[in-house]
Order: C-alpha cells, then structure tokens, then sequence
C-alpha cells in the first residue's frame, strides 16, 4: 500500500470515529434522559480500529494477483466459466457481489 492509499484509509478511520463517537454521545445522553443509566457513571470509552499495515495488504495484494492468474488461466483452459471466475474471486475478497448485476454494469 502507497502513502496516499495509507492516508486515505487513515482518513476514513478518522471520519468513522467521528460517526461512531457522534451516536454514541447521542445513545449516553439518551440513556441518561430515560434513567437506564445511574448517575455518575463512567461515560468514557475508546474507540480502537486495527492498524493499518503495509505488509499485511502487500501480501493480500500479492495474494489476489495469484488468483486472479490462476483463475484467468483455468478460464483459458475452459475449466471455469466467467461466471465461477468471478464469484471466486469475490469469495475470496470476502465480498458479497451478485454475479450477474456484476456482469451487467460491466457491459455499460
């Protein structure tokens, strides 16, 4: 991962903290107002997200390079269809894609 890829995602972080921190002032205050919460409780807490490591997404970047030959590959071969290709692709991006609306936004 690049510098700018690196500060892009340290920025997302930085905006989801925000988000996260802004409804659950709003959930403590709520909570407070309805009596679900004793007075002087503790209302701290820390948000952590993982850090976020170069090398960890160069080997993932290395990773998905090798499936995406391999797949290409059996595809050539006509072991595969287009369509097996590219839901194991996703499959092993974790990402759950509808193949088909896929193929679709890829014509236009």
């Amino acid at each position: 991962m690049s510098l700018p890829t690196l500060l892009k995602f340290q920025r997302r972080q930085q905006a989801m903290e925000h988000l996260l921190r802004t409804v659950l002032d709003r959930v403590i205050v709520e909570a407070k107002r309805a009596g679900t919460l004793p007075p002087g409780v503790d209302e701290s807490y820390t948000i952590t997200f993982p850090e976020l490591k170069i090398g960890d997404n160069l080997a993932l970047a290395q990773a998905t390079a090798t499936i995406v030959n391999a797949l290409g590959a059996a595809k050539e071969q006509g072991w595969v269809s287009d369509d097996t290709a590219m839901r194991l692709l996703f499959q092993f991006a974790g990402e759950e894609v509808d193949i088909h609306a896929e193929k679709e936004k890829i014509k236009s």
